[in-house]
């Protein structure tokens, strides 16, 4: 009976050390989060996704409801709905019979046409009628009468007697697009990665061009007198920018407003010329589409990364992925025969987008947790926003401190939630507790 007795204890007790691991492995110890209203970073200009072609296969191939449901998706900021807030618009460089999609509005010297670039002219008013109304707008080629190989495609410079001309084209393209179709293009870079030489729309620049160029199509926009930001050079990565940028002299770079960057490739600092940034491109071309959690918390950690390192703006590719396309360029996926699928990268750019909204400030988070990241806004009348990525793939308890209103509301998008409303918390004392899922990202605004 002794001998049963001890074992029975000896039992107990390895089952409750065992029931404690298992408790510590799916719930870790709580850390703390705090939000520092007062110590206040950049501006947020907003996060978004490139139109692009793509979008004419949306237009054209899908019914009225399904586009309705896609287009809900990316820019409504009500239920699971991304809230996306940036538009990025391709200025199309093909005459009719090279391309009868993405069509120059000037496909001579002095011939303007402005029946072209109507998908992404639709798109554009699609979102603007769920309350977006923040264009990018950049060239991936000057129309091919401007250019030394005569043709938007395979790289090819802009002609030197057509430097002036190009700068008009661009201004008038602002011009129309703001004044006559109510598009608010706030940015304008000068060219698309004009370090390469592609098949498709491309154009090359020297480092002397480059800077000849971007202070005449900077002179020509501000002489609008609209607020038109104008930036660039936008590189195929960080270090091509940088190399344009380092080479442009003092009076151009003065000219600037912004400098953006491509996120393909290892970091390269830009951030040392006193230029607000943007990140406007990046995607996993060259792999098969990943549409899990893993993959959306690669690219929110991203966004978070370039968010602590002051950057004002972030854009994925593809808003759309073409149904032709099987790699990971896209936010949504259409599959043909009227169906589409979501990536949870979109719902995690949404964690960002619906609670960091253009014209807030970041505001300093820190988390005493590595595997929490940690990033706060605040809005005009001071309300706090938070963003919780959880990298672990247990649960954590976090409590969240700094809040100075009442109450919180929130989402999450884990492997099973998809912007998924959280019951509402109250603040006590500035501060609420919240339990994080592994691998997720949770949001909370004050109220």
């Amino acid at each position: 009976m002794m001998g049963s007795t001890r074992k029975k204890l000896y039992g107990g007790m390895v089952l409750s050390a065992a029931l404690l691991l298992s408790f510590a492995s799916s719930a870790q110890a709580a850390g703390t989060v705090t939000v520092y209203k007062d110590t206040t970073y950049q501006t947020i200009w907003g996060f978004g996704a490139a139109a692009n072609h793509p979008v004419n296969e949306l237009k054209t191939g899908y019914s009225a409801a399904v586009q309705g449901q896609i287009l809900d998706t990316l820019f409504r900021t009500d239920n699971s709905n991304a809230g996306l807030s940036i538009v990025r618009l391709e200025i199309n460089g093909y005459t009719s019979s090279q391309d009868a999609v993405q069509t120059t509005f000037m496909p001579s010297d002095g011939v303007l046409d402005w029946n072209t670039d109507l998908h992404q002219r639709w798109f554009a008013q699609e979102a603007k009628n769920r309350g977006m109304n923040q264009f990018y707008a950049v060239p991936w080629s000057p129309p091919g009468w401007m250019k030394t190989n005569g043709s938007p495609n395979n790289g090819g410079h802009l002609k030197a007697d057509n430097y002036d001309k190009f700068a008009n084209y661009m201004k008038t393209y602002v011009n129309y697009y703001r004044n006559t179709l109510g598009f608010n293009i706030k940015w304008l870079s000068v060219q698309n990665e004009p370090d390469l030489s592609t098949p498709y729309a491309s154009a090359q620049y020297t480092l002397s061009e480059m800077n000849t160029v971007a202070a005449k199509v900077a002179d020509a926009v501000h002489g609008l007198n609209q607020g038109v930001l104008v930036g660039g050079p936008e590189g195929s990565n960080r270090s091509a920018s940088n190399n344009y940028i380092i080479n442009l002299s003092a009076a151009t770079r003065d000219k600037l407003d912004f400098l953006s960057v491509h996120d393909y490739s290892t970091y390269t600092d830009v951030s040392t010329y006193g230029k607000p940034l943007m990140s406007t491109e990046v995607s996993d071309f060259q792999n098969p589409n990943d549409p899990s959690i893993t993959d959306g918390l690669k690219w929110g950690n991203m966004i978070a990364s370039d968010l602590k390192r002051g950057e004002k703006g972030w854009l994925f590719w593809w808003a759309v992925n073409p149904a032709s396309s099987t790699t990971g360029e896209g936010l949504i996926n259409l599959l043909g025969s009227n169906t589409f699928s979501v990536n949870k990268r979109l719902y995690v750019m949404g964690q960002f987008s619906r609670y960091l909204r253009p014209d807030d400030t970041r505001i300093l988070a820190s988390s005493s947790d590595s595997n929490i990241v940690a990033i706060a806004g605040k809005n005009a009348t001071g309300r706090a926003s938070v963003i919780l990525i959880n990298n672990s793939a247990s649960s954590i308890t976090t409590t969240v401190s700094g809040m100075t209103f009442g109450h919180v509301s929130g989402r999450r998008t884990s492997a099973t939630e998809n912007l998924a409303k959280l019951t509402d918390l109250a603040v006590s004392g500035g501060s609420f507790s919240v339990t994080l899922p592994g691998k997720s990202v949770t949001s909370y605004v004050e109220y």
